[in-house]
């Protein structure tokens, strides 16, 4: 039986509850951040040693639910097939790349075929004295006897194969891949509560086969069918098996370093009134030379791009997905993320004069709400009202929102769209 621990992105490390070998996994990883007071978590997704499941929360989800791993390994698969390199060239570092030890595609199509079709079985031909007459062959191949009537009469009657399914060795290396995924990945489908681990385990022959033989096996049945579907089933089965056999049938990880990427994916896809156009419109900086024949070089790469604009009507909310804990001035956005914000609206306003209303929206992951907003004040504290209000036209407040990961995954997962004006 599976057992879980759950622990939280960003969370410092605790080598009291996490063993040493899950904290070395980490490491190897790039999933840990060393910082002044010790080492900190980065990553999200899981890790799968023997009979445990060490899972990794978004930060601030505070969930230790088993539904919520398959909610979180789906979203971050979602995430990987709808990036492109373009995305990714902004991550130098290469945080934001998925990693997935075992194939979360092929292991999505390997139940989806099962639930299809079921556990291969390849027909053998026999004949039987139940099968039908096969005439045409009987008498090309067959002397009769013939009666007084001249009707003549076939003792040896050529019969049509009959096909008769057995159970082989394939069928029992793909029932123990079956087991294999039901065990580890089951929270992946829910079409799982309605499979019968005993059913599986009936078909499994004991034998003491080691993988290399076993994938021998599925090779020799590869090159000895034409059935698409069984060709493709085979195929999976035999990467499935390679996979393991390279990283080890009991060590797993599927999950990502840097959430913050997954974050933005799903709050761009949450919201009702998202206009994608926006990063299209907004100014870029232009490099201009000492040198009056160097060509003038723009540079897209290095202009400002927003993760969320949303426009409705005569209105604009223009919001950055902020990964931080945020629970204070210590751990929220800094100045550098500040300013970005600031110009951001300012940019809006540029593009969009029309609008009477432009609100300035950081998102961060929680279940609760620990800030408000941010706005800019002067060091020494100023009673002069019109000084403070042209601060505040001048550099618009930005607003903190907090969503549930959990609640923002499952919306995804649903395709259920939200409008902003829930929230604000």
């Amino acid at each position: 039986m599976m057992e879980y621990q759950f622990f939280e992105d960003k969370q410092f490390i605790d080598s009291k509850k996490i063993p040493d070998f899950v904290i070395d996994k980490l490491d190897s990883v790039g999933g840990l951040d060393v910082v002044n007071h010790g080492r900190k978590i980065s990553f999200c997704g899981v890790i799968i040693f023997d009979d445990c499941t060490y899972c990794f929360a978004p930060a601030r989800s505070a969930s230790e639910k088993i539904e919520s791993i398959g909610n979180l390994i789906k979203v971050i698969h979602s995430y990987k097939n709808s990036i492109d390199s373009s995305l990714l060239a902004f991550d130098e570092d290469e945080k934001g790349k998925v990693i997935e030890e075992i194939s979360l595609t092929d292991i999505f199509e390997i139940i989806d075929l099962y639930f299809s079709v079921g556990i291969l079985k390849f027909k053998t031909h026999s004949y039987s004295e139940k099968g039908r007459t096969n005439w045409s062959k009987t008498v090309n191949r067959e002397f009769p006897v013939f009666t007084i009537d001249n009707v003549p009469i076939y003792f040896d009657l050529h019969k049509y194969p009959v096909s008769v399914y057995q159970d082989d060795l394939i069928s029992s290396i793909h029932s123990e891949i079956l087991l294999d995924i039901f065990n580890k990945f089951h929270w992946l489908d829910d079409r799982f509560k309605f499979v019968s681990k005993d059913q599986l385990t009936e078909k499994v022959l004991f034998n003491d086969w080691d993988i290399d033989q076993k994938i021998s096996l599925l090779n020799q049945r590869l090159h000895s069918t034409f059935v698409s579907i069984e060709v493709r089933t085979l195929q999976l089965l035999i990467r499935y098996l390679e996979k393991i056999h390279e990283i080890g049938s009991n060590n797993v990880v599927i999950g990502i370093r840097k959430f913050h990427y997954v974050w933005e994916f799903l709050l761009k896809n949450i919201f009702h009134d998202v206009d994608l156009k926006i990063n299209s419109l907004l100014p870029i900086p232009q490099y201009q030379f000492s040198d009056p024949l160097k060509p003038i070089q723009n540079s897209s790469q290095k202009g400002m791009r927003l993760d969320v604009f949303i426009k409705s009507k005569n209105s604009c909310w223009v919001i950055d997905s902020k990964y931080y804990t945020a629970t204070g001035a210590h751990d929220a956005p800094g100045w550098s993320d500040l300013v970005k914000q600031f110009f951001y609206v300012k940019a809006v306003r540029l593009i969009y004069p029309e609008l009477e209303m432009v609100k300035n929206i950081f998102i961060f992951p929680g279940i609760t709400n620990p800030l408000s907003n941010i706005q800019m004040v002067y060091r020494e504290e100023s009673k002069d009202e019109d000084k403070l209000e042209k601060l505040t036209e001048d550099f618009i407040p930005i607003e903190c929102l907090y969503l549930d990961p959990n609640d923002v995954m499952e919306k995804y997962l649903k395709s259920k769209k939200v409008y902003i004006t829930d929230y604000i």
